[in-house]
């Protein structure tokens, strides 16, 4: 196998190769110069209808696209150690809890996106439209609130060992973080301290 990331520091690939680390495997890596147009390729686009990243190469040759997807497969092609928890129960408890860390990925992505400067640099033509991070705000919000009220006392998001969830909501907070200056608010402590300790796992440093 073989996986297709961007050679700077991007959500949805984090999410992939964090999931790596903590499950214990190693794939082949190719870093492509998105920013530079690398994912408009004609070559990329074989590979990635959409032209985005991550992208997984399989043993057979062909491309499957979307981090979900490819932590879905790769969970069902080694499922252990497991990281979306051993019983019914707890694999429905861990997918109800990624759901909530994706649906905020994608709203405060959103909020980032049109507030912040920096993706104008990196994109030039791009419109910003401030009323769309005033419209997600409440939503947003309402999200780190559940999240905040599920971990509880526990060190991972959904149990007392990581799983997809907190690889899906630490690649999102820790990417906005590095590139939007983004900082979970006070008023979420248990986030916070969450943050802190998953920040020092191997798996969490950045390349």
């Amino acid at each position: 196998m073989k996986l297709y990331i961007g050679k700077t520091l991007m959500t949805n690939p984090r999410r992939v190769t964090i999931y790596l680390a903590e499950k214990g495997l190693s794939v082949e890596t190719v870093a492509l110069d998105m920013r530079g147009g690398e994912g408009r390729s004609p070559a990329f686009l074989q590979k990635s209808p959409a032209g985005t990243v991550p992208v997984l190469e399989l043993d057979d040759g062909t491309f499957l696209p979307e981090s979900a997807a490819i932590v879905e497969y790769l969970e069902e092609r080694f499922p252990t150690p497991t990281m979306l928890g051993e019983t019914p129960q707890e694999k429905a408890q861990v997918r109800a809890t990624e759901r909530m860390a994706t649906d905020f990925a994608g709203r405060n992505g959103l909020m980032m996106a049109h507030t912040h400067p920096f993706l104008p640099k990196v994109r030039p033509g791009f419109v910003q439209y401030p009323d769309v991070a005033k419209a997600l705000e409440g939503a947003r919000d309402f999200l780190l609130q559940a999240l905040e009220a599920r971990i509880g006392d526990r060190e991972f998001l959904a149990g007392d060992v990581p799983t997809v969830a907190d690889c899906t909501f630490f690649a999102q907070v820790d990417t906005t973080y590095a590139l939007f200056d983004y900082r979970l608010p006070p008023h979420y402590p248990r986030l916070l301290a969450w943050y802190d300790r998953f920040s020092r796992r191997p798996s969490a440093q950045r390349s």
